[in-house]
């Protein structure tokens, strides 16, 4: 497999730390908490969706991918 690209961390409404990330730590991610993770612009529910993400094109070639998250808010 390729190298991997490192991740570049923006948490917006969640509670992670800013900054830049080994690929390997997205396996430490909130996936599938109340939170939607998105993964240049795309919507990413596990680890291994990730890796797809990072290995397709355009993104395999990237030095960095950037991470958001964006807290679910439930109400009623």
């Amino acid at each position: 497999m390729a190298k991997l690209p490192k991740l570049k961390i923006r948490g917006l409404g969640w509670d992670v730390s800013e900054g830049i990330r080994d690929f390997e730590q997205a396996k430490y991610l909130p996936f599938g908490q109340n939170v939607i993770i998105l993964v240049e612009g795309n919507a990413i529910k596990s680890y291994e969706d990730l890796i797809r993400l990072a290995s397709q094109n355009p993104h395999r070639d990237k030095e960095f991918l950037e991470v958001k998250f964006l807290e679910l808010l439930r109400g009623g």
